[in-house]
């Protein structure tokens, strides 16, 4: 019964179509799961790398809540500035939000740059507050991706770049973990560990960016491979599961290779991630399945579409 009311009354159509729903989700908070997973996966390397694997920590630190949260708005500022390089090139992207009368009211361009130029100040502020040393590395991240979104014809170029940008939110999870990094055995021992992790988010980003095609689908799987082999030698539970439990997907692309399946290729490897990065960090479900249904009840409404969706099916979206 609640569940049919949810879904099917009428009255949640009036609630989306308040103009603050569309100017929450210009954030696109559902598209932070993967980079913030990244971020926390260099937050668990750096006490894995100290032997200090600690399952289910329930501590609650304002801190690192106020830093993870700086992070995500730095990230979402990155989704605003694409969709507003999309509308100046007349490209599209998907969910835009800015200057197309979906429905209600729409976002001006200015305002939407407003919103940004705010947010990024915002952002890079929490950052100051709570780890100051991941300042320089966080702004790296938002000038190399702008810088990849700007130039994404370069097929190599932008792999390459989206490697770099993975390292350096791997680098800050650990930096913020354990800022005693002062000697190259401990740079060497982050880039192994952190190997598994780039190939991860390389394999994602070229699914997502990329024309789909078996070639490009090769070096999603050949990458998974990579990192799986080097994170079973680390000895890294967190990569081996997370990249064993994601291989089936990346095969089905190669072999098969429809729509559905580059779609589930690309949204359950950063669900299950994110799923095992539960057992370490519990606390980080609360907000992840509150921003889960709220776009799920957000894009039913306001688009008459399922998402994001778990079961990925023909009618997927």
């Amino acid at each position: 019964m609640f569940k049919k009311f949810i879904r099917d009354h009428k009255i949640h159509k009036n609630v989306v179509s308040f103009s603050f729903f569309d100017y929450i989700f210009l954030y696109k908070p559902i598209y932070l799961f993967g980079p913030i997973a990244i971020v926390l996966s260099g937050m668990y390397l750096a006490n894995f790398a100290n032997s200090q694997l600690n399952l289910g920590i329930t501590a609650s630190d304002l801190n690192t809540s106020l830093f993870i949260l700086g992070v995500s708005i730095i990230v979402s500022c990155i989704f605003i500035k694409n969709e507003i390089i999309s509308i100046d090139k007349g490209s599209n992207v998907r969910f835009n939000f800015i200057e197309k009368n979906i429905i209600g009211d729409r976002i001006n361009i200015k305002t939407a740059q407003i919103i940004h130029n705010y947010s990024l100040s915002l952002g890079f502020l929490l950052i100051l507050i709570t780890s100051w040393i991941n300042l320089f590395i966080i702004a790296t991240v938002y000038f190399l991706w702008i810088y990849s979104i700007n130039n994404s014809a370069d097929v190599v170029k932008k792999i390459c770049f989206n490697a770099i940008i993975a390292f350096f939110l791997i680098f800050s999870g650990w930096l913020y973990t354990d800022n005693s990094f002062n000697s190259s055995l401990q740079f060497i021992l982050f880039f192994i560990l952190s190997l598994p992790y780039v190939c991860f988010f390389s394999a994602t980003i070229i699914l997502i960016d990329l024309p789909q095609n078996r070639f490009n689908s090769g070096i999603s799987i050949l990458l998974i491979i990579i990192g799986f082999f080097i994170s079973y030698y680390n000895n890294d539970p967190l990569g081996t599961a997370s990249l064993s439990v994601s291989f089936p997907f990346y095969l089905f692309l190669v072999l098969r290779g429809m729509e559905r399946d580059l779609i589930r290729a690309i949204r359950y490897p950063i669900f299950l991630l994110i799923f095992f990065i539960f057992t370490i960090y519990p606390l980080l479900m609360i907000p992840m399945v509150i921003i889960y249904y709220l776009s799920k009840y957000y894009y039913w409404h306001r688009f008459d579409i399922h998402f994001p969706a778990v079961a990925i099916n023909d009618d997927y979206n």
